[in-house]
C-alpha cells in the first residue's frame, strides 16, 4: 500500500516585530517608578501591561524557538518573560498587600532590597553576551544593549546599599528607559521591513561580520 510522504510543516512568521513593541511598551509603563518619577507603589498601575506583555512574549518565544531562531527566543523569554513578568507579578503582590493593608516587617523588606539586587546582577551579566550577538545585527543595538547594562549595575548596586532613590539608581533607570526607545524603534523597524519586504527602516550597520562558512 503506497504511504503518502509527509509533508512540512508552514513556516512560522516571524514575530520578533510583536516581541520587540511589547518589551519597549513593558520597559516604558516600569521606568515611571524605576526613575522615580512617581510613588514606588505606582507599580501596581504596570499589572495590566506586564501581564499582557507576559503573553505576548511567551508566544513570541514558542515561535522562535519553533523557528530555531535560538538567540531571538533565548533573548524574548529572558528579557520578556523573565524580567518584565517578574515585574508584572511583583505589580500584583503589591497590590494584594494594599488592599489586605499587610505591612512587610523591616527584615523582610531588607531581604527584597538584596534579592533586587542579585537579580539585577545576574540580568546584567546576560545583557553582555545579548550585546555581543547583537552587534552582529546592529552597531546601535550592541551599544545600546551594553549601554543599559551600565544602568542595570547601578540600579544593582543602589539595591545593595538599600538605597534605590538615589540618583545613581534613577540615572540607571534612564539608561533602560533609552533601551525600551530602542526596542520600539526596532519593534516599528520589523514591522515596516518585514511587511514591505525590504529595508525602509534602517536598523544600522553591523558592529561585527559574520565568520565565513567553511569550503565546501
Amino acid at each position: 500500500m503506497e504511504q503518502k510522504a509527509e509533508q512540512p510543516l508552514p513556516a512560522w512568521a516571524n514575530p520578533e516585530a510583536l516581541g520587540f513593541i511589547a518589551l519597549g511598551i513593558c520597559i516604558f509603563s516600569a521606568v515611571p517608578f524605576l526613575c522615580g518619577w512617581v510613588h514606588p507603589m505606582s507599580a501596581i498601575a504596570t499589572a495590566p501591561w506586564g501581564i499582557a506583555a507576559l503573553i505576548a512574549f511567551i508566544i513570541v518565544t514558542v515561535i522562535l524557538f519553533r523557528n530555531r531562531n535560538i538567540m531571538g527566543a533565548t533573548a524574548f523569554g529572558f528579557l520578556g518573560i523573565l524580567l518584565c513578568g517578574a515585574i508584572a507579578l511583583k505589580a500584583v503582590q503589591g497590590l494584594l498587600m494594599l488592599l489586605y493593608n499587610v505591612q512587610a516587617p523591616p527584615p523582610l523588606v531588607a531581604g527584597g532590597f538584596i534579592t533586587d539586587a542579585m537579580v539585577w546582577v545576574a540580568i546584567g551579566i546576560v545583557l553582555i553576551p545579548i550585546g555581543y550577538l547583537g552587534g552582529y545585527r546592529s552597531r546601535p543595538f550592541a551599544i545600546i544593549i551594553w549601554l543599559a547594562d551600565v544602568g542595570v549595575f547601578m540600579m544593582a548596586a543602589m539595591s545593595f546599599l538599600r538605597q534605590p532613590d538615589h540618583i545613581v539608581a534613577l540615572v540607571g533607570g534612564y539608561l533602560v528607559f533609552v533601551m525600551g526607545i530602542w526596542f520600539l524603534y526596532m519593534g516599528i523597524a520589523e514591522l515596516v521591513n518585514g511587511v514591505l519586504r525590504r529595508p525602509v527602516i534602517s536598523l544600522g550597520k553591523p558592529l561585527f561580520r559574520r565568520p565565513a562558512p567553511p569550503p565546501a
